[in-house]
């Protein structure tokens, strides 16, 4: 199993070069330097695109070695995927010597099966390198290889560079990938690298546009510690966070974005939750809400430009001045677009996404007192029904008279029930499913209902900004503000009949 970290270099190679062997408590092996030539096969209809491989044979010198590899899984920039490698004769695939190697309980052996697979494979793009590359040996044991390439890939007549650092681990604990590329980001500006080197080439050929990643169910059983908990629900908020990242880096996913955000939000609700067993430092808890309000940005000019807008019934005399209003809102939600993909591919998001990484697979409860201890080890039970009790009762304190709420607590009683349905989310497999269902079905009703109020609030802060700032959309920002806030007052009905459902259900009974 392959396991490495790849960055995008934003300053010229030789500061990596200066600065590698500086690193404390490193042993540093001379460089080495190799030519890579790479052809990448695969179907016409890219067969093994589609089913998660990449097949790649290299020439390094007089070596020839064809390679398979899984996609895997990516949180941030680290790489984890199945490789499979054996030596050639000549440059030209040989799929026996890959299903020797393969074994059978590995998806990629299903895909070597095809019977027709051999004849149909053709070279598909290739790429040219120039890699200098070291052998780390840390104080601890671990080896780690880093590999500086600069180089291009080309594809049906297209050619694009690329310059990245990766480091691959050869022994050891994975966590000290982690430990290295910090530690390199501290002396070189360098982003987190979302593609591999085949990622690239297709990208060349097509339009490979995968799906923002929703929140995926995390499994909690009954036996679980506190501790067990926290760090699944924290691990499945940050692979949220790390799914969506290479699609935001692209520029072209509004919804990428949104996940992104989503994964962020019920990331800050877990470490809200847990406040009583952790305590989040401060320097992380900032980058946290610095990457989130800049998709929060990007997010809300978006909301405005292309759904909320839309939704505005203009009629004939106000139509050319709504569009303009609503042409004003989509520039500028391209270019807040563009500052949140530009803030996940810095330096600066490189270092959060790796601090938070770091910061949760070593236990941010190290230096916890004896009494956190002890509730760290208790069964989780009883700390997931006083959590949902607890945010249950401030969420009916938030929410009573909702209908008639002013902006801001609505706004409070909106946070609140976020908070409640991300905990009835995050501990669902601890509460019976006969009570659980129902309840989350209220309250996510109610919740969105309140979300849309708060894009409205939303809409109506952007709309006032359009006003006083664009001379040509002021008029139609106007007349949305006032379409919109009777929408809004229209909803009051609504909302009255979904609190009086929600607080007629009754809350989810604990399985302990």
């Amino acid at each position: 199993m392959e396991k490495e970290l790849k960055f995008e270099l934003a300053a010229d190679r030789d500061a990596v070069i200066r600065d590698l062997p500086a690193l404390p408590d490193v042993e540093l092996h001379p460089h080495r330097e190799q030519a890579l030539q790479s052809e990448y096969f695969d179907t016409p209809d890219f067969l093994l695109r589609r089913n998660g491989a990449a097949l790649r044979v290299r020439r390094n010198g007089d070596q020839i070695v064809q390679t398979l590899k899984s996609s895997g899984e990516q949180r941030g920039g680290l790489f984890e995927r199945e490789e499979y490698e054996s030596s050639l004769k000549e440059a030209k695939p040989d799929l026996e010597a890959l299903r020797a190697a393969v074994p059978k309980s590995s998806p990629l052996s299903a895909v070597l099966k095809n019977g027709s697979l051999s004849d149909r494979l053709v070279p598909i793009f290739r790429s040219t390198v120039s890699r200098r590359l070291w052998t780390l040996k840390l104080e601890s044991g671990e080896e780690i290889e880093v590999a500086l390439d600069s180089g291009k890939i080309t594809a049906a007549q297209q050619t694009r560079s690329f310059s990245e650092l990766e480091l691959e681990l050869k022994a050891g604990d994975p966590r000290c990938l982690t430990e290295v590329g910090l530690r390199l980001i501290d002396k070189v500006p360098m982003s987190l690298s979302m593609q591999s080197k085949s990622d690239r080439g297709y990208e060349l050929l097509v339009s490979d546009s995968r799906p923002a990643v929703k929140a995926q169910p995390i499994a909690l059983k009954m036996k679980d510690t506190v501790k067990e908990a926290l760090c699944k629900i924290l691990q499945n908020c940050l692979d949220q966070v790390h799914a969506n990242a290479p699609l935001v880096a692209t520029g072209h996913s509004p919804e990428g974005v949104h996940q992104m955000r989503v994964g962020l939000r019920r990331l800050r609700s877990a470490l809200d939750m847990f406040d009583d067993v952790i305590t989040t430092p401060t320097a992380i808890a900032d980058e946290i809400n610095w990457i989130a309000d800049e998709l929060g940005q990007s997010r809300d000019w978006y909301v405005l430009a292309h759904l909320t807008l839309p939704q505005v019934d203009a009629g004939e005399d106000k139509r050319d001045q709504v569009a303009e209003a609503t042409a004003a809102a989509a520039e500028i939600a391209q270019a807040r677009h563009a500052k949140a993909t530009a803030a996940v591919q810095s330096p600066r998001y490189a270092r959060v996404a790796l601090t938070l990484d770091q910061w949760v697979a070593a236990p941010p409860w190290r230096d916890a007192s004896d009494e956190t201890r002890k509730l760290l080890e208790r069964r989780v039970g009883a700390f997931a029904d006083r959590i949902v009790h607890k945010r249950h009762r401030k969420l009916v304190r938030r929410g009573r008279g909702l209908h008639k709420l002013d902006t801001h607590h609505r706004h409070r009683a909106r946070i609140a029930a976020k908070k409640l349905r991300y905990a009835a989310e995050f501990f669902a497999d601890l509460f019976k499913q006969k009570s659980l269902k129902p309840y989350r079905i209220v309250l996510a009703k109610l919740q969105d209902d309140l979300g849309w109020g708060n894009d409205m609030a939303v809409a109506d802060r952007l709309l006032d900004h359009l006003q006083r700032h664009h001379r040509k959309a002021s008029d139609g920002a106007s007349y949305a503000r006032g379409f919109l806030a009777a929408r809004t007052a229209g909803d009051r009905d609504n909302q009255r009949r979904l609190w009086k459902r929600f607080q007629s259900t009754c809350r989810p009974a604990s399985r302990q």
